[in-house]
C-alpha cells in the first residue's frame, strides 16, 4: 500500500502540469521536467515526515524550474525540460551539502590573530 505521500506528489505534479496549461508565459518543459525530478526526490526520502517531504519537493520544482534555462546555457543540455530535471534534482541536493560543510568548517582558524579583537594590543 503506498504512503500517504506518495498521492500527494502525485497530485502536487498533475496540478503543476494543469497550471502550466493556463498560463502561457510558463515553460511547460521546464516546469515538467521540474516537477519529475523534484517527485523523485521525494518519493526517494523515506526517514523525514510527511509534511517535510511536500515542503522538499515544491522546493525541488521551484530551484528546478529557475535553474533550467541556465543549466540549458551552461551544459551540452538542449530543451528546459531535462535541465529542470536535472537543476531539481542536483542544485538542492548540492546546496544542502555546502550548508552542511559551512556548519562543520571552523573559520576562526583563517581570521588573523592581529584581526580578532584585543590581539595586537
Amino acid at each position: 500500500m503506498p504512503e500517504p505521500t506518495t498521492g500527494a506528489v502525485v497530485a502536487t505534479a498533475a496540478a503543476g502540469v494543469g497550471l502550466a496549461t493556463l498560463m502561457p508565459a510558463l515553460d511547460g518543459n521546464a516546469l515538467f521536467g521540474a516537477i519529475i525530478g523534484a517527485a523523485l526526490i521525494a518519493m526517494h526520502q523515506s526517514d523525514i515526515k510527511p509534511w517535510q517531504r511536500i515542503l522538499g519537493l515544491l522546493i525541488s520544482a521551484c530551484v528546478g524550474y529557475v535553474s533550467a534555462s541556465e543549466i540549458v546555457t551552461q551544459t551540452p543540455i538542449t530543451q528546459t525540460g531535462p535541465g529542470g530535471f536535472v537543476g531539481a534534482i542536483i542544485v538542492v541536493p548540492l546546496a544542502l551539502k555546502a550548508l552542511e560543510l559551512i556548519q562543520k568548517t571552523d573559520f576562526s582558524g583563517l581570521v588573523p590573530a592581529w584581526f580578532k579583537r584585543g590581539g595586537g594590543e
